[in-house]
Order: C-alpha cells, then structure tokens, then sequence
C-alpha cells in the first residue's frame, strides 16, 4: 500500500467523524512548524546573519511572540505541545534516549487525537521523540493518521541512522530514501498536499530535526557561510567558527524547506485558510543572545525561544506582543480554534491566547513552570517564573530589569524567594512518575520501533554493515 493511498484511506475512515463547532468550511487548516536546537539570534527576522526570507515574511506578515518560553531539551517541549500539560505531569520531564524504552503517558490525550476527533485529518512529518520502542508510543497509536520520519533523535541526515540504529520510518514500516532529511521532509510535506482531497480540514506538524546535531548540511552552503564566519572578527576561535558555519548553512536549509511547505499550500489555495505556527524547542547550543545561557538551562537563552503566527486576514501582520506564553499554551488555542473539545479527564495547563493575538488583550498567564531532565526532579531542578520575578534553582532575577539573568536577587528579596520556592515545592508534589528509562532488550537493535525491529526489511542489515566508519557508532549509547 503506498503512503499517498494510506492517508486517504484515512479520510475515509474518519470521515463520518462528528464535527464539532463551527462548521468545517469555516474552521482552518492547521501547519505547526518546530525548529530544533535553533540559537534564536541566528535567522533574519531576529538580526541574525542567516538568510532566512521565509522566516522573515512569517514575521513580517504574522505575528510574533517575545516572552514565548519551552523546556530546556527536546522531548519535554514536544509533550507539552502535544498534551496541553506540564513535561513534569505527563512524564516527559526527561527526554527520550536513544536505547530506552520510556514514552509518554499512554493515558495523556494528544493535540492529534483531539483533532482528529474533531474531524481532522492528522499527519506528523519528522521528528518525534516521544517514545521509539513500543507500538503504543508511536505516532500512529497517538493520533496521527500519517507519519514520515523519525522516532528518536540524533539521527544522522544523509545516513539516517543513531549511532548503528537506523531511524527513518513510514507509516510504522523502514524506509530507505536518499538523501538530506530537511529536503526529505520538505518533499513529503509537498506530496501530503498534492494528493488532498478539499473539503476537510487538516492538521500538518512539520517536526524538523534540523538545526540539531549532528551538524551535517549541504557543502556548497556551508562553504558559503565558511566565508561569512570568516569575516566576523568577533571571534577568533577555530571551533566556534566552523560550528557556526555549520549551523548557519543548516539554518538557511531549513529555511529553504519552509518555503517549499509555503509554496506547497499556496499552489492548492490554502494559504488563505490555514494557520501558520512556528517555534523551537529549546534554547541552541553555546549562545542565544542577548540571553543567558542555551540548550539545558533554564536560564532564559535555554527556554525563550522565538514564535511566530500568521494567518492572512485573521492574525495581523507585522505585530509584536511582549505577553506571557508557553508550548502548553498551544493545544487550547489550536483545538479551541478548531471547534475541538477541550472537556478531557486530565486537565490542561495550558491557556487560550487567541484573545490575545488577535485583540491584543493582555496574557491570560501570569506564571510559566519549567524544569530540566533528571532522574529525580527537585526544586534545585526546576525554575519557575511569575510575572517579572523567576526563580532559578537558589537564584532569584527580575526580568523586567535584568532580562540577561546577571544580577542574583534572592538576598535582597527573601519573601518573593520563599513564595515562589513554596510553589515550586507545591508542584513537586503533584508530578506524575514516568515510564522506567530502561534500555531497549532487542538484541540486535537494527531499527528503532519493537514491531519494525522483529521483521526489519532485507536490505537493512546490508545497508548497516556497509556504513562507513564515521557513520557508525563510536559511543555506546550516550544519552543526548
């Protein structure tokens, strides 16, 4: 069965789905697109030396979030946009590692399944990394109709593999493609969009892995910003320079993709109807000016992170809104959008900002939790902000004045410390225990996915044992 006919048979499948709210034709289309590891101070719409045009008309002609923050690391800030919940309440506080059999909560109500119910067709293209062992963790047993891509992360881009575990996938089934995963999903994302039947509304997360290590891109581009980096006396060491060459040339490919996705929606006259998300999620590696810090700190260069929404003729364009935000915040306001439920026995931490992005009402948030991975998660852990003031293990900033986190305040401010490690103290005891972070039992491990693995395709063994060294593992299941 091809992909293409696997979807479709999806439509039908759904299609006596009972609609709920406003009447199809009126509600939109909806496009999610997540970065990876991107340092914010890189693309154009932020100042940066990359050229992202398409990034740039997002912002231009959309609407951008200032005080938009995620979690530290991958997987906690996928599952906080995936469930409306805190990573601490729905078990994805730590990521998923490569060899590991933890996922999210199997009873955690996904953004897929709630708009599917509401009469969505449902596609993920790329990375998901939140849960790549059991068939219950995957994203056709969470919602997803359609999936291409990745379970894990770290995979390599040209190889397609994690370490000596391939990790590329339709449909729950390996497949072998060559080449550039960005480009990859880009043209997956084009072919979904070609074979539409109108008439009903959709639900496209375009999770890339770029610009996440292992920092790979095409050499005409990194050449090009070889040169860019070249004449930037602003740092004279070697590393830094390459690695930002690298990030760049992965940046301006990404870039590039989301203009495919663009054009794609534009060529089926579904701009007008669809609305556009873009975020990333966590802090980049080494820097994220003007902030302090990057991927791994809750410090705000590891959490605050650009966000962007454009909607023609329903959000408006060229705006800029300082209001309080998080990842969580985006399953209400999508699936309220959506004339979707938002009645579920787990309840949300996530709010509504449609008022706020449209009619410029202020935040309906006033405090925003966060947290690092860990095995055991404490109040020397985590970081909570409320209003200006933000907590950060033992350390105290006002935000408002010190947004670059210098100037340690919890001597000076001994009651607004106490508050808030109370209420850190408070959510502690609410969190919900994860999955057991076990290693996968498989042996050999040839394919991420417990079903994919027991029968793997005849030409993967081959493919794996002809990888050239470099490719092939050289760390034993380091956790990333």
């Amino acid at each position: 069965m091809t992909a293409l006919r696997h979807l479709g048979l999806a439509h039908l499948a759904l299609a006596g789905a009972g609609a709920l709210g406003a009447p199809p034709a009126a509600r939109p289309n909806l496009v999610v697109i997540l970065a990876d590891d991107l340092n914010s101070h890189y693309p154009g719409f932020n100042g940066g030396p990359v050229a992202t045009p398409h990034l740039d008309r997002l912002a231009r002609e959309g609407t951008a979030l200032k005080q938009f923050y995620v979690h530290a690391v991958c997987s906690p800030t996928r599952s906080a946009f995936l469930t409306g919940r805190y990573p601490f309440r729905n078990g994805m506080e730590e990521r998923a590692h490569g060899n590991d059999t933890a996922g999210l909560l199997p009873d955690e109500r996904t953004l897929g399944e709630a708009l599917r119910a509401a009469g969505y067709d449902t596609a993920l293209i790329g990375k998901w990394h939140l849960g790549n062992w059991y068939q219950r963790q995957l994203p056709l047993q969470r919602g997803f109709d359609y999936h291409y891509g990745l379970y894990g992360a770290l995979v390599s881009y040209y190889q397609k593999v994690r370490e000596r575990t391939y990790d590329w996938h339709r449909n729950g089934e390996p497949v072998r493609e060559d080449g550039y995963t960005t480009d990859l999903f880009a043209r997956e994302f084009e072919r979904l969009i070609a074979a539409r039947t109108p008439g009903r509304p959709f639900f496209y997360y375009a999770a890339f892995n770029a610009t996440h290590g292992p920092d790979e891109a095409p050499a005409a581009l990194v050449e090009k910003y070889r040169q860019v980096v070249a004449r930037d006396a602003g740092d004279a060491r070697p590393s830094l320079r390459e690695f930002r060459a690298l990030k760049y040339a992965m940046l301006e490919s990404l870039d590039t993709a989301i203009g495919r996705l663009l054009a794609a929606l534009e060529k089926k006259g579904l701009r007008e109807n669809t609305l556009i998300v873009f975020f990333n999620d966590n802090g980049g590696r080494h820097e994220n000016l003007p902030y302090r810090g990057g991927k791994g700190d809750t410090y705000e260069g590891g959490v605050r992170v650009p966000c962007l929404f454009h909607w023609p003729g329903r959000i408006p364009a060229g705006q800029t809104l300082d209001g309080l935000a998080c990842a969580a915040d985006l399953y209400p306001t999508l699936l309220k959008l959506a004339g979707g439920s938002l009645e579920q026995p787990l309840p949300l931490d996530g709010l509504d900002l449609w008022p706020m992005l449209t009619r410029q009402a202020a935040s309906p948030r006033t405090e925003v939790v966060l947290g690092l991975p860990g095995d055991d998660v404490d109040t020397g852990e985590m970081a909570l902000r409320q209003g200006p003031w933000k907590l950060v293990g033992r350390e105290l900033y006002n935000l408002d004045s010190d947004p670059g986190e210098k100037s340690d305040l919890a001597a000076r401010h001994p009651d607004i410390h106490r508050r808030l490690q109370a209420r850190l103290e408070q959510l502690v005891a609410e969190r919900r225990p994860p999955e057991p972070h076990l290693r996968i039992p498989a042996r050999p491990l040839l394919v991420f996915g417990e079903k994919e693995n027991a029968n793997p395709p005849s030409w993967l063994q081959p493919y794996l044992d002809a990888l050239p060294d470099s490719a092939r593992a050289k760390r034993k299941n380091k956790k990333k």
